[in-house]
């Protein structure tokens, strides 16, 4: 009752305009948003495929993309429990409260790359979410044993928050999950989906949740709460409008797109974007990975010529080069500038590798390049070289010779052969 309460009077403020700081349960809580750009024109795409992906805990930062808040969000290989990615080589999980969070609303949040105040003519907000009949609290048999609730946000103009739009789950006595939606979450499933507006989700596998901001045609706010196929068929739609979400005075840009509560081992996600389809990044090089870098010869001491290794993206997202790391014998004496780095789609970037060869002779070790290729692989390895010089070692020096004194030499030689001889006959 004080859950629904706190939820009531939260929404009774947003009515009003005021900032909604329900808590400190809230990823809201004590946020200012700042403006990056209009919804409609923003965009933020997360595949989870980049193997540096972590987000931070939170309260505490303004980080734009996922937020752990007292659960966990973990970037999880294709295949993990069964499930395979919607597509590339990961996705994520989202878990339950971590041991020691202050309530069971504690759910992983991401701000979609940062909280914006304009409406900018709408937006749209997508995450895939695979439905997992098998999962143990589904197959329990108890009415909504299993359920977690998902919502996206929408800002004032002034930058606080407005509204929930809320995708509801919750589990049936056969084994079974519906789908609703709403603007207030009970942070529990709710046990009553099958008396409203649902859907039946009766085979596991990857579905798309949509929420599409959009003026209804009357200058107020509406948004469709779409559930897509996995193929993107739109399988069950509602409408969400309040009289008082006015675009012209009232309604700002996106907010947040946050899991309120989670009851399940785990839900895997894929794909969360902002205004955005579905997006790979392609790496490519010059040379191609497993050709060797050569950064040239020095003296001991002193930096060698170097070499170039060329990265381009040849996908559609825009290429994170998260580390580089260099193993081998001679590691030390190789270096990578500079990365960290990005790569926007068509474009190219330089990646200088040099070698200070710490002793004479050849200098070995292997660039491994770190990226969030979702098709090709994250990994990507060069064997490097470079070649050493010792200013000080003495070189073999050839000793001249006076060409009249070799064939002194040689004619003496030949006489004494000769007198040898002659002596033997004798």
């Amino acid at each position: 009752m004080l859950t629904r309460l706190l939820a009531f009077v939260a929404v009774f403020a947003s009515w009003s305009g005021a900032a909604l700081a329900y808590d400190e349960r809230w990823p809201d809580y004590d946020v200012v948003a700042t403006d990056r750009g209009n919804s409609g024109t923003a965009s933020y795409f997360q595949g989870f495929e980049s193997p540096c992906f972590g987000p931070p805990y939170q309260p505490g930062t303004n980080e734009p993309d996922w937020v752990r808040y007292y659960s966990e969000v973990s970037r999880v290989a294709t295949g993990t429990s069964g499930i395979a990615s919607r597509n590339g080589l990961f996705h994520a999980e989202v878990l339950p409260p971590l041991p020691g969070a202050p309530g069971a609303n504690t759910g992983a949040y991401t701000r979609l790359g940062g909280y914006r105040l304009g409406f900018g003519g709408g937006f749209t907000v997508e995450m895939d979410v695979y439905f997992d009949l098998n999962d143990p609290r589904v197959l329990s048999g108890i009415n909504a044993d299993y359920g977690w609730d998902a919502t996206a946000a929408v800002n004032t103009q002034a930058g606080v928050h407005r509204r929930d739009f809320i995708f509801f789950t919750a589990s049936n006595t056969s084994g079974q999950i519906l789908v609703g939606s709403g603007n207030i979450s009970n942070f529990a499933p709710q046990t009553n989906l099958a008396g409203g507006p649902h859907y039946v989700v009766a085979a596991s596998g990857w579905y798309t949740l949509q929420w599409v901001f959009r003026d209804n045609g009357s200058g107020i706010l509406a948004v469709d709460t779409n559930l897509r196929s996995g193929a993107g068929a739109l399988l069950w739609t509602r409408t969400l409008s309040n009289a008082a979400d006015v675009i012209a005075t009232q309604i700002g840009g996106n907010r947040y797109l946050w899991f309120p509560y989670v009851r399940s081992q785990r839900v895997p996600i894929e794909n969360v974007r902002l205004n955005s389809g579905v997006r790979e990044a392609l790496y490519a090089s010059t040379p191609g990975s497993g050709v060797g870098l050569n950064a040239g010869t020095a003296n001991i001491g002193n930096p060698a010529p170097g070499a170039i290794l060329s990265v381009q993206n040849q996908g559609t997202l825009r290429l994170d080069i998260c580390g580089c790391s260099i193993a081998g014998p001679d590691a030390a004496d190789f270096s990578v500038q500079t990365c960290p780095n990005s790569v926007e789609p068509a474009n190219v970037l330089a990646l200088s590798v040099g070698c200070t060869p710490s002793a004479a002779g050849a200098r070995n070790a292997s660039l491994t390049v770190r990226t969030n290729d979702s098709t090709r692989g994250t990994d990507f390895t060069y064997p490097l070289q470079c070649n050493g010089v010792d200013p000080n070692a003495l070189p073999a020096v050839a000793v001249p010779v006076d060409s009249r004194w070799m064939l002194a030499l040689l004619t003496l030689l030949l006489a004494g052969l000769a007198l040898s001889w002659l002596m033997r006959r004798d």
